[in-house]
């Protein structure tokens, strides 16, 4: 995920129209300029999941984008040093699972640095899956893409994995896992009235 980053100082913009707007970021295109303003987007929860040793491995990601859908194809972004980058890079399979509210602490296990991911203990028997899935299907997760690496290109300190879509698994709908600013999120519905809202908190 993305972590957090020291607040940058505050610039006064002086371009005409714009008098007396401060900005909480005015730079260039500085790394830690780059971290800070990718804090505002919010998106969905990725864990990545893979076989390591012959047993599942997870690790959350932050870069997952949908790239086409003929063929259907997806994209992801691991760091070059991490054990599912080894994964993939050797064995050339791996799963995208997006996280649903009931999968938060699944989220702060795969994300820590340095540490063994084995998630044996959160993924569908694969007696419960189809012959075609080859990756480990994390429970409650609101889809799962079993996919093949297709083009792995080098890119500063991660891999970019392109990948067509061999298998999509979902379960009736559950509320998604969000993330921005640095915390965990869950959305509502615009216009959605606050009783709904109360109810639902």
């Amino acid at each position: 995920m993305v972590e957090q980053a020291t607040q940058l100082p505050l610039f006064e913009q002086v371009d005409a129209g714009y008098s007396g707007v401060r900005w909480d970021v005015n730079s260039g295109g500085e790394a830690e300029a780059f971290r800070t303003a990718m804090r505002r987007t919010v998106s969905g929860v990725t864990v990545i999941t893979t076989l390591h040793d012959r047993e599942p491995w997870g690790m959350t990601v932050s870069a997952f984008t949908p790239v086409c859908l003929d063929p259907p194809t997806l994209l992801v972004c691991v760091n070059n040093r991490t054990t599912t980058a080894s994964d993939i890079s050797r064995g050339g399979r791996f799963a995208v699972n997006l996280l649903s509210q009931a999968q938060l602490h699944l989220s702060q296990l795969c994300s820590r640095a340095g540490e063994d991911k084995f998630i044996g203990d959160y993924v569908v028997p694969s007696s419960g899956l189809p012959e075609r899935v080859m990756m480990p299907v994390l429970r409650d997760s609101i889809v799962t893409f079993d996919c093949r690496s297709t083009d792995i290109l080098p890119v500063g300190s991660h891999l970019v994995v392109i990948s067509a879509i061999e298998a999509i698994l979902a379960p009736q709908c559950l509320p998604p896992l969000l993330y921005g600013e640095g915390r965990y999120l869950h959305g509502v519905a615009i216009g959605e009235s606050a009783t709904s809202r109360e109810i639902r908190a």
